[in-house]
């Protein structure tokens, strides 16, 4: 019996857990992924200035240097390009449109009214026009 109870108590710590092992694809996750390469970005940075000084002090042959310095630039040089790429018009026009559908199914905008002596538009729920003061 006991068995049983620790076997679904197993199961249902891993179905409640899934969500977190799982890839999301929504823009909210690119933000995160940007994030994570700007980073990155920085530690590149910060190995290959660490990797300048230890050369300045001559911990580092001159072909060592060359050969890790190359490694870095190429490292920071992918990165850059990931970041470049999520910065694309289509991404940017998707998200976008992703946007442009949550505000769809969260807001139904109510007909706005018009006024008929000077065609300003006002809320629906107005009884006077904002811009001239008529009755609407």
């Amino acid at each position: 019996m006991s068995y049983l109870a620790y076997l679904i108590g197993i199961l249902l710590l891993g179905w409640a857990s899934m969500p977190l092992f799982k890839k999301d694809s929504t823009w909210i996750s690119l933000f995160m992924e940007t994030e994570e390469l700007e980073n990155k970005k920085q530690r590149v940075y910060g190995n290959i200035a660490d990797l300048e000084f230890d050369y300045a002090m001559g911990r580092l042959s001159e072909s060592d240097f060359s050969a890790i310095r190359q490694s870095f630039v190429s490292e920071a040089g992918r990165v850059i390009q990931k970041i470049e790429d999520q910065k694309s018009p289509a991404l940017m026009d998707r998200i976008n449109q992703d946007l442009g559908k949550l505000g769809k199914k969260n807001s139904k905008q109510p007909k706005k009214q018009s006024c008929l002596n000077c065609g300003s538009e006002n809320l629906p729920e107005a009884k006077f026009c904002m811009k001239c003061g008529k009755e609407l």
